[in-house]
């Protein structure tokens, strides 16, 4: 279980928008939406998108110290701020071959969820098993001792 846990499937994002090199990704927040949304791209160290709201003013996002891998060429960049509802506009500056992607937030969490389960379910397993053997130890003694 541990193994399973520990060598859970990187999953790739199910992208709304996409763009490659210089270009703008719109997304659509509804009133009262309460998901998430990340910005995704092919390196994470840059940060060449800007976000603007659906005010036309720019947003502000928190730039996490997370880095996360998928399949060995998206990487997460960063959270989006979509608490105003409407249009978000992303717009991003070249380099050319780097590819940008927005989607719902939750294939972070769901990875990180299941690597925990499975690290906390395999070393529960192994105290299970090792109770299970003192017991049967302590009992196998117990029924090959002579009566008395």
């Amino acid at each position: 279980m541990a193994v399973w846990g520990v060598t859970s499937p990187f999953r790739v994002p199910d992208f709304v928008e996409q763009t490659e090199g210089g270009g703008s990704m719109t997304f659509e927040v509804a009133e009262g939406e309460q998901e998430e949304w990340e910005l995704w791209s092919t390196d994470h160290d840059t940060f060449s998108c800007m976000h603007y709201g659906p005010s036309g003013e720019r947003v502000d996002n928190v730039i996490t110290g997370i880095v996360y891998e998928t399949d060995e060429l998206w990487r997460f960049s960063r959270p989006l701020d979509t608490s105003e509802p409407g249009t978000h506009t992303l717009l991003c500056r070249e380099p050319s071959d780097i590819i940008h992607g927005v989607a719902r937030a939750g294939t972070v969490d769901a990875t990180y969820n299941r690597r925990i389960v499975g690290v906390i379910g395999g070393a529960a397993l192994g105290l299970v098993g090792l109770v299970a053997g003192v017991v049967m130890l302590v009992v196998g003694r117990r029924a090959s001792r002579p009566a008395k």
